[in-house]
This record gives C-alpha cells, structure tokens and sequence, in this order.
C-alpha cells in the first residue's frame, strides 16, 4: 500500500470510529421502556454480542464444524452500527412496513458510517443464511437473555417477557447455541420455552 493510500485508508478509519462513537451514549431503549434505568447502552451491548459470539465460535468449533471467527467477530460489531445514528429501535414499536425502511435505511447507514467494505457482512447478517451469520443472531440473542438475568439478578423486575418467547431461543441449527440457551436457563432457573419450527 502507497504512502497516499495508507494516509486514506487512515483518514476513513478515524471517521468510522467517530462515527460510531455515538453507541456508547445511546442506551437500549428495550430496557428503558420496562424501567431499567441506568441501563446498558448500544456499544455495551455490541461488545457483549461479541463476546458472545466468540465463544459461541469455540462451541461450534468444538462440535466439529468449521467456522469462520474473524468474520463472527466483524459482524458482531457491525450489526447495530447504523444505530449510531437511527438509535435503538424496540421491538413493540416495529412493523412490517417500519421493518422494511428501516433494513433500506440501515444498509445505507452501514455504508455511510463504516465504507463500502461492510455490505457484503450487513448483508450476510441479513440473510442469515452462512454459520456465520447464525452464530451473530444467537449471539445477539444470547447476550440480551444474559443481560436479563443480570438485571433480575441486581433486584430489577417486570423482565419475565425475555424468558417466555420461543422465538428468542431459536438455535438456529447449531447445537452449540441450543446447550448455550439452556445453559443460560440453567443458570436464570427459567424453563426454556419450545421452539417450533415453521
């Protein structure tokens, strides 16, 4: 790489960085909205969906399939990246119409806030179709269903929703992820809901 573009290739990481510096004021809205004050904010969580992540990469690892970990990592932090500038969006407030512009809105966000580079991982994460991308939704999943228990644990109440979505456990085909959620109930004392498939 020439001087000139090491120096913009530079220029754009420091803009992206910037950019994204935003996540570490702006709270989880979904914890707000059932009283958890203060509460976790967006970079909190991303770093905590990452976390998990990397080790759910172990787990699947350790299962005998093959993944790759370098691209779980990057898509952990890119999935709530457009948030710097959207903020969190709660579920109770989406629909099928609000969902669709947000995705548009969100692609270009991602483009915008972090270059050219990170579509092809936004639209993995999408799609969710690779184990990669499987491994991020568990991830992000798993890490608010820790956050959770966290908070019950720290006496906050008015959580049991968390604990009783099927959808919320969808391992996604890993087996890694399925002995993960149950794990995490385990530990919470809650009963896994039953995933139905379809």
């Amino acid at each position: 790489m020439s001087d000139a573009a090491l120096d913009r290739w530079a220029t754009s990481a420091v803009r992206s960085a910037l950019a994204l510096d935003p996540l570490s004021e702006l709270p989880r809205t979904g914890w707000l909205m059932r009283g958890v004050r203060p509460c976790e904010s967006i970079a909190d969580h991303s770093f905590g969906v990452a976390l998990v992540a990397m080790l759910l990469v172990d787990g699947v690892r350790a299962s005998g399939l093959e993944v790759d970990g370098e691209r779980v990592l990057r898509m952990a932090i890119v999935h709530d990246a457009p948030e710097a500038r959207t903020g969190d969006v709660p579920m109770p407030v989406k629909s099928s119409a609000l969902d669709d512009e947000l995705a548009r809105v969100e692609r270009s966000l991602v483009e915008a806030l972090l270059g050219e580079g990170a579509l092809s991982l936004w639209d993995e994460l999408e799609a969710g179709r690779t184990i990669e991308s499987r491994i991020v939704r568990v991830a992000d999943k798993a890490h608010m269903l820790l956050k959770a228990f966290s908070y019950e644990r720290a006496g906050r109440r008015h959580l049991e929703e968390f604990w009783t979505n099927p959808k919320t456990f969808d391992g996604r085909g890993l087996a890694a992820a399925d002995a993960l959620f149950s794990a995490i109930c385990g530990v919470a004392g809650k009963p896994r809901p039953t995933v139905t498939v379809g």
